[in-house]
């Protein structure tokens, strides 16, 4: 939970108490410093960009704080939160799906992923756990073999 400066030179960033750089660059009143926010969520530390306003990035940093004092954080990225079959469901719905030929196996394919992605976050859906379901896929007996 703090704030910190971006050296203009060499993009470094610091704490407000630092006056110099390690580049030799003296933050004392000068313009160009970029100021960013860092604070942690759920365990894990966030870093926002705010720009050249100090107070801006002050006012920012408050909010965050407040929020998540209240337990109502709101990310950045609003989609963050969104399941696997909020996402599957809102595809189905489109109409340009709906008219494609294979519809019909487009749904079957997604109810087949819904066995094990449902109720997963799509943030939660790295590579390692595709991995894994195409290692588990691939091991499946086929009616096609």
């Amino acid at each position: 939970m703090a704030m910190l400066q971006e050296c203009p030179k060499c993009h470094k960033r610091y704490s407000l108490k630092r006056k110099t750089c390690s580049c030799g660059f003296r933050f004392a009143k000068t313009s160009g410093k970029i100021y960013w926010i860092e604070y942690y969520v759920d365990g894990r530390r966030r870093r926002e960009r705010i720009g050249p306003n100090k107070q801006a990035a002050e006012q920012r940093l408050r909010d965050v704080l407040n929020r998540r004092t209240e337990g109502r954080y709101i990310e950045k990225a609003k989609n963050i939160r969104v399941t696997f079959d909020e996402v599957a469901k809102w595809y189905c719905e489109l109409p340009q799906v709906k008219a494609k030929k294979s519809y019909r196996r487009d749904t079957l394919s997604i109810r087949t992923l819904g066995n094990s992605f449902s109720g997963k976050k799509v943030s939660e859906l790295t590579v390692n756990f595709v991995d894994a379901y195409r290692h588990k896929r691939l091991n499946e007996i086929s009616y096609h073999t």
